[in-house]
């Protein structure tokens, strides 16, 4: 359990150093193609998130990964920073932890039942508090191929209710 403790604390560096980076950029009034040498890192589900996608995307005759990793750049942190702080007035912060908690060691698995090809990551057990409201945090990914290659893909993350989760999954 030290492992994914210690692990987590450094995909929750790794989430806030590309969040600083876009949030400098915007200040720069720079385009995230314009931001020049820019971090990435590469989430590597637990082997028990990995046989759960690798378990749906067989059920719903989707490609199946072939790789445990899902990586992230400044686009993949970029469009739920801009996305939740637009549609929702949540702070920097605020979606930095939603990203951090949706992407753990302890989070879940579950089919994205509104979209083709997509699942979803949440945390049922470590809230994330918007505003004065606790929610769970969710992450979406796509399953993705090129070149031989079965991976997923980021797409955004948000904060839902348990019933909202439920919905969904």
């Amino acid at each position: 359990m030290q492992h994914n403790r210690c692990s987590d604390c450094h995909v929750a560096d790794a989430f806030r150093a590309l969040i600083d980076h876009v949030v400098r950029s915007q200040k720069d009034g720079l385009r995230l193609d314009q931001a020049g040498r820019a971090p990435e890192f590469t989430y590597l589900m637990t082997a028990k998130q990995y046989d759960r996608i690798r378990k749906i995307c067989r059920q719903q005759n989707w490609p199946v990964p072939n790789c445990r990793g899902i990586r992230f750049d400044l686009e993949a942190v970029a469009h739920p920073l801009i996305a939740r702080q637009l549609k929702d007035g949540c702070t920097v912060e605020e979606v930095a932890e939603i990203l951090i908690s949706a992407y753990c060691s302890h989070s879940q698995i579950g089919l994205n039942k509104p979209k083709n090809a997509q699942a979803i990551l949440f945390n049922a057990g470590r809230k994330v508090i918007v505003g004065a409201t606790r929610y769970q945090a969710v992450a979406v990914v796509k399953v993705c191929q090129e070149n031989g290659r079965k991976f997923l893909a980021p797409v955004t993350a948000f904060h839902a209710t348990e019933a909202k989760i439920r919905s969904i999954s």
